[in-house]
């Protein structure tokens, strides 16, 4: 896997320093007490990049609790471009703070606004649950203060980018413009966990995410519900049928990743569907790099990357 690509030296220091722990992802109890601790080690759950010249806050749209950055010295009710965001954390963990390593500097920078969905979690909310909240919360934009609602993006982490592009297929049903989906380190295949390729990503070195762990990831959040079914056909994006029509894609792929191949495949079927597709494939980069070292060079360059990639679909 990754032929030529060696770990980044900062992502090679801090495994040595917190080596990824021998955790059963079936154990919702164990990764949720392994997740707090970590933020609580790092003064967290908690805003690490605030910023004089941006506003967060926290309200409910739709029934769904948000987190919203915004430029401080912009009306709050001059409309803005936003970004949809979903953060990682396997359907089961994670917060809407996810979204701040690029809602910071989009605020400040870009006058472009963030709201981070938090939405329901897996085992106890099964699909579509996530997703629903999703596109609820896509749906009331339009009637949300300082919201231009022909400036959209959608932006997902992991897990996220699985609802991320779950939005835009349904966002394209629903006539609503979305610019760009923004994926970094998208897990998008329920089914490439069950790879026999031996050379496929899903049996190749990924130090913060292994194979088990993802299975367990589709488990939880399928809860035994076929995928085919028709109030999930947008759950699990490898298995949407028709893409056409769907934004372009600006997809972060980090080379030492077990979802690597799954993402570099649906950037292949997006492509074969007319849309265009800027893959950034980070080499030595393991997956989550950019939320789980935001201030190493390797992804602040990503998130950069990434933050550039979006403020330009917001223009165009």
């Amino acid at each position: 896997m990754g032929a030529g690509s060696a770990l980044d030296p900062e992502i090679r220091d801090w495994l040595a320093l917190y080596p990824a722990p021998d955790l059963d992802y079936r154990d919702v109890d164990a990764v949720r007490t392994m997740t707090a601790l970590y933020m609580s080690e790092r003064s967290g759950p908690a805003p690490r990049w605030s910023r004089d010249d941006v506003v967060l806050s926290s309200s409910m749209v739709a029934g769904v609790d948000v987190l919203t950055w915004r430029p401080r010295d912009i009306d709050a009710t001059h409309p803005l471009p936003v970004v949809l965001a979903f953060h990682g954390g396997a359907f089961i963990v994670g917060s809407p703070l996810g979204a701040e390593r690029i809602a910071s500097s989009l605020a400040g920078d870009h006058q472009v606004m963030t709201i981070s969905v938090g939405y329901r979690l897996a085992p106890e909310h099964p699909a579509p649950a996530a997703l629903q909240d999703g596109v609820s919360v896509l749906c009331r934009l339009g009637d949300l203060p300082g919201v231009d609602p022909q400036r959209i993006v959608v932006h997902g982490s992991s897990a996220g980018a699985a609802l991320a592009v779950g939005v835009a297929a349904q966002a394209r049903d629903l006539a609503i413009p979305v610019a760009l989906q923004s994926l970094s380190c998208p897990a998008l295949d329920a089914m490439s966990a069950s790879a026999r390729d031996v050379s496929h990503s899903m049996h190749g070195f990924s130090p913060t995410l292994s194979r088990e762990s993802v299975m367990a990831m589709w488990d939880h959040y399928l809860a035994g519900q076929s995928p085919a079914a028709p109030d999930l056909r947008y759950v699990v994006p490898s298995l949407i049928t028709d893409l056409t029509g769907l934004p372009p894609a600006h997809l972060t792929i980090a080379d030492l990743d077990v979802v690597r191949d799954e993402a570099l495949d649906f950037a292949g079927q997006l492509e074969a569907a007319g849309i265009d597709v800027e893959v950034d494939l980070v080499p030595g980069a393991v997956h989550g790099f950019d939320g789980l070292l935001p201030d190493s060079l390797i992804a602040r360059a990503s998130i950069s990357r990434q933050i550039v990639a979006i403020a330009a679909a917001l223009r165009a």
